[in-house]
Formats: structure tokens, C-alpha cells, sequence
């Protein structure tokens, strides 16, 4: 996976915004020192490790036939994700009156491999819409599905120690799958692209057992079935999860690190926005997509 050429950008940024917030945190919390909670507090978030993929199955098309794609794809058998990729997480947590949390994510998500037509053993073509790679032909693969999140949780328990919250988040995903075919004249391509607004609902337990010793629980997930998560008016179902559970210790005054266990994944069913053209007509392809991930990082926070 080296999702840091193609975001490079993006990373840059936030990583910008990161540090940014980490200068203005210590000014909003200069009332700590009078026995006084700021009402705005700014706490940064920046995670890095390795995730697995743990199932990644991939279908597109109506069937498969030459031209009309539908080949059941395994990602981690057939397409190269059966490997640890680098993977890193910015996040910037704005705390308001004490209570309220507003989170804002960044969160890339591309996994880049290279396989083999055929990889698995098996004699027959991989049809995807309508691209045909023939056995033994090589394939470059791009997952992409970075997203953006902007998040809403209310302590409803909180004490200097603990804290139990829920609340709504909303995500932009930025979905991107393109199967090339390499050393092939002319070359086979299949691509699906798109853009959604997904509503997530979100809940969060952190607890400090000692000064220096807590755990942090928090997780974002929903289940749809709605045209509206594809961009389209066709019937899509969707599915979606973002779970961590995270060590943490402090350092500084004001600043934690953490080890985290996270994972995410989900899935969509049905019609989606792409269509292709056929040999005989224009065809909606169908789509069928699950993925499961699990990610070890460490991290630091600053207050």
C-alpha cells in the first residue's frame, strides 16, 4: 500500500491542521492553572501502524459472460491483499463546555497491489463489468475508499476519570476501485468510482484507572438500505463499521500516547452509480463488496 503518493496532498494537510491545533491547545487551556476547565479545548489525534486485510470478497457485473463481467473476487487469495499495508490516522477533537465533542477525521484507506490472473488455481478468466483479464495475465489493483468524518458526541457520564458518550457522525467516502491490466495490448481496464454521504451513529467509554493508565472505547457503525448512499437513484444497501479500543498512558501534563487495536470495514449490495456499455445495451453493473480489516497502531494525543 502506498497510499502516501497518491494522497500525499491530503496527508500534508492535515498533518498541517495537526499541528496547528497542538500549538493552539496549550492557549485554550491556560485556565487549567486557575482550577477552571476551558470551555473550547483542542485535542489532536495522530495515529501510525500496519493494518491486515482479514476478508475482502469483490463482485461487479451482471454475469459472467465476455463483456458483462460478475466474477466472484477475492481480494486476499486472488488480489494481493493477503500482506500488512502502512497505515495512519489524523484526527483533531474540539471539546466544547465540557460535554460536547466535535471530532474531524481524515482517514486514507488505499490499498495498491499486483497479482496474477488465475493466482488461486483456478483455469478461468477474472470478469470484472465489462473488462476481461485472461489467466495469467498480470494486474495492477487500487482499493481506494479514503473517507472523511465529522462527528457529534454528548457526555452523558463524564468525571475527570471516565467518560460514556453517544452521538451522530457524518462520512464522506471517496470509493475508488481500478483493475488495470499490465503487459497487454491493448490493455483492459475496469473502473468504479463514486462519492456518498453516509449517517453513522457513534458511541465512546474511556476510563482512567490510574493517572497514568486508561482504556478508550469507541465506535462509529450503521446499516442501510437506501439509493441514497450511492449517489444514484438505484437500490443499494450498505453497511458500515469503525471500532477501537485503545491503551493509553501520559507522558506530559497534556499530552497521552495510546495503542490501539482498530477495526474497520463494511460492504455495499445492489445497483450502483456506473454503468458500461454491453454489446448489445447499456448496462447498470451490479455490485457486491465486503470488507473486514484489522490495524495495530501507536499514537499521541495533546490537550
Amino acid at each position: 500500500m502506498n497510499f502516501m503518493n497518491r494522497n500525499h496532498k491530503y496527508a500534508r494537510l492535515a498533518l498541517s491542521a495537526i499541528l496547528l491545533f497542538s500549538a493552539l491547545s496549550p492557549l485554550a487551556a491556560q485556565e487549567r492553572g486557575a482550577g477552571k476547565e476551558p470551555f473550547i479545548q483542542v485535542i489532536p489525534h495522530f495515529e501510525y501502524g500496519f493494518i491486515g486485510v482479514l476478508d475482502h470478497r469483490y463482485r461487479s457485473g451482471a454475469g459472467e459472460t465476455p463483456g458483462a463481467g460478475g466474477t466472484d473476487f477475492n481480494f486476499r487469495t486472488m488480489g494481493g491483499q493477503d500482506t500488512l499495508f502502512p497505515y495512519q490516522r489524523y484526527s483533531a477533537e474540539v471539546v466544547l463546555g465540557g460535554r460536547n465533542r466535535v471530532t474531524l477525521l481524515y482517514q486514507p484507506l488505499t490499498l495498491n497491489t499486483r497479482t496474477v490472473a488465475g493466482r488461486n488455481g483456478t483455469t478461468a478468466p477474472v470478469y470484472i463489468d465489462d473488462a476481461m483479464f485472461d489467466v495469467d495475465t498480470p494486474i495492477d489493483i487500487t482499493y481506494g475508499f479514503d473517507f472523511w468524518r465529522a462527528s457529534w458526541l454528548y457526555d452523558f457520564a463524564r468525571s475527570p476519570a471516565t467518560i460514556l458518550g453517544a452521538g451522530v457522525s457524518l462520512q464522506i467516502r471517496n470509493a475508488s476501485i481500478v483493475f488495470t491490466s499490465v503487459d497487454v495490448v491493448p490493455a483492459e481496464r475496469a473502473v468504479q468510482q463514486n462519492i456518498g454521504l453516509v449517517p453513522i451513529l457513534k458511541a465512546r467509554a474511556a476510563h482512567w484507572f490510574t493517572p497514568g493508565f486508561g482504556l478508550d472505547f469507541e465506535a462509529d457503525g450503521f446499516y442501510a438500505s437506501s439509493a441514497i448512499f450511492n449517489g444514484s437513484g438505484n437500490p443499494f444497501e450498505g453497511w458500515i463499521w469503525d471500532a477501537a479500543l485503545s491503551a493509553k498512558t501520559r507522558f506530559a501534563p497534556n499530552a497521552s500516547a495510546f495503542l490501539t487495536v482498530r477495526s474497520i470495514g463494511g460492504g455495499a449490495r445492489g445497483s450502483n452509480a456506473y454503468s458500461y456499455e454491453s454489446a448489445t445495451t447499456s448496462v447498470n453493473s451490479d455490485t457486491f463488496n465486503a470488507l473486514a480489516t484489522m490495524a495495530v497502531t501507536l499514537g499521541v494525543s495533546v490537550e
